[in-house]
């Protein structure tokens, strides 16, 4: 379960959604202050009676809110209604207008005692939630800036306390003490206001990011539950297997359970049969089979036999493995504590770098492509789109495959030379992350935008997201996801262990040290601050 923590309420986005139209906000900004505006011209035609109210205080009042609001009002149809090269600094300056006008009204009518302090609250969740984060910072730091110089004026005798009305409060109000107490306390909610927003915008984020994942595979799940094309089927030649049910597809084929004539079940993967007869994809099913029969079976599901149907139609006889996807895990956990994981990536990095030992590159590694066998470790799966080190021809039509979220940089570009073991740490690192944090280090809503984000941006530090990682741990996680491929680790392996050594407090300074040359000591990657900006 996740920990409301101040770090996460009060620090900024890792990625916000698309920024709102322009056009839409500028109506309904315009909209808000030509009603405050009406709002004051009644208040001050109202509270006209000398008795009750200073009318010069009124007066001051009127001229100082009504010419600021009009001054708002008119950049805000002017200027902001497209997104120009100083949008945000204008946004800002009218946002800092409104909460003086605000404030303002605050003081004449009470600093520490005006119902209108209601209002406050409800403008910083309000600009938090539909301007972003900048825009509810802004509005925060207005109202606490302007309301304890407004307390400070008071206490020093320049600005009368509740000046508004004729009759002096007196009493309790007058008491610096009490003034004191309920000036931080006002600040205390107005700062809880705002990390509240915050920390809900980032729940929200969060689990749109994870009901994306879950509808993804509730989908795929769904598919799988109908009977394959093939149940009833019989494949074979010298050993005859007949399909049972389907359990799962893929982007290539689907996988059935088949029992084999003399009793022994297996899993059996069909290649779709309107791509049998692409040669890229044969040679890529091909290679699948030659990459697993290459790896230690600790590793892998290991191929017993590659055959054709009748039809044409290749498939692939594989160990039959019981128990669950890495994905599946993940969304029945959540998120997996550290030493609880270890053992996990121990396994993992260990396939990866038999793979890479024997000249072949995954180029796919995701949770789905991790299978958790029951009682007997982890295996690799799927190295349809592997690169094997004598196949380059393949490899250049191949370079953009893979998973987003999980893609390295050099996979997006398409520099197919470029693809190498680092490219699986890379997917390694996501996988890593995605477990310790319960967030995708690349969750855009599309493929395209996970592709850019991977690509220019960097994910928050896991430290902000979860208490059981530390700094070191940050810094080797951000090196396994390095922009450039030469600062990620070589090998899995290394990783791994860096990785342990982190989390047990003994990492080598050596390794701290290349780490911080890429992030910063205080565990934020720098690309927070791009973001953030």
């Amino acid at each position: 379960m996740r920990t409301l923590s101040l770090t996460r309420a009060f620090a900024p986005p890792a990625r916000e959604g698309a920024h709102p139209d322009a056009e839409q906000t500028a109506r309904a900004r315009a909209a808000l202050l030509v009603t405050a505006l009406l709002v004051d011209v009644l208040i001050v035609a109202t509270l006209r009676d000398p008795a009750m109210f200073r009318l010069r205080v009124l007066d001051a009042f009127a001229a100082i809110n009504m010419s600021l609001l009009a001054v708002d009002t008119a950049v805000t149809l002017v200027f902001m209604r497209r997104r120009g090269k100083h949008y945000e600094r204008l946004q800002d300056a009218c946002i800092v207008l409104e909460t003086f006008t605000i404030v303002v009204w605050i003081q004449v009518t009470g600093s520490v005692s005006s119902y209108f302090l209601l209002i406050v609250p409800s403008a910083i969740l309000g600009y938090r939630f539909f301007l972003g984060y900048r825009a509810g910072l802004v509005t925060l730091v207005g109202f606490t800036v302007f309301h304890v110089g407004a307390f400070v004026l008071e206490a020093l005798g320049v600005l009368r306390i509740a000046g508004l009305f004729v009759r002096d409060p007196g009493g309790i109000y007058g008491v610096p003490a009490y003034r004191f107490a309920a000036m931080v306390s006002i600040l205390w909610t107005y700062i809880g206001a705002f990390g509240f927003a915050n920390w809900m915008f980032a729940a929200l984020d969060a689990k749109e990011a994870q009901l994306r994942e879950v509808r993804d595979d509730l989908e795929r799940a769904v598919a799988e539950q109908k009977p394959g094309r093939l149940t009833g089927a019989t494949l074979g030649d010298a050993m005859r297997y007949r399909l049972g049910e389907i359990l799962g597809r893929g982007g290539m084929g689907e996988v059935y359970e088949a029992i084999a004539e003399d009793g022994q079940r297996f899993a059996i993967k069909v290649l779709y049969g309107h791509l049998a007869g692409n040669p890229t994809v044969l040679e890529r099913f091909r290679r699948e089979a030659e990459a697993a029969r290459k790896l230690p079976l600790e590793r892998v599901a290991a191929v017993h036999h590659v055959g054709v149907a009748s039809d044409g139609t290749p498939y692939l006889v594989m160990d039959l493995l019981r128990g669950e996807d890495f994905a599946a895990t993940l969304r029945r956990r959540e998120r997996l504590p550290p030493a609880e994981l270890f053992p996990i990536l121990d396994e993992l990095a260990a396939a990866l770098d038999a793979a890479h030992d024997h000249g072949i590159v995954h180029r796919d590694v995701k949770p789905q492509n991790v299978f958790l066998v029951e009682g007997s470790g982890v295996r690799l799966l799927d190295f349809g789109v592997a690169r094997l080190e004598e196949g380059l021809g393949l490899t250049q039509t191949a370079a953009l495959l893979g998973t987003p979220g999980y893609l390295a940089p050099e996979q997006i570009t398409g520099t197919a030379s470029d693809i190498g073991p680092h490219t699986d740490v890379f997917a390694l690192g996501a996988i890593v992350y995605r477990a310790l944090t319960g967030q995708a280090a690349f969750a855009a809503k599309n493929a395209s935008a996970a592709a850019f984000e991977a690509l220019n941006y960097d994910p928050p530090a896991p430290s902000r997201l979860t208490p059981e990682v530390n700094a070191d741990m940050d810094a080797v996680i951000a090196l396994a996801l390095a922009k450039k491929r030469e600062e990620r680790y070589a090998r899995a392996s290394d990783f791994a262990r860096d990785l342990r050594a982190a989390f047990e407090g003994t990492l080598p300074p050596d390794v701290r040290g290349r780490a911080h040359s890429i992030v910063p000591p205080s565990g934020t990657p720098p690309g927070d601050a791009t973001l953030a900006s």
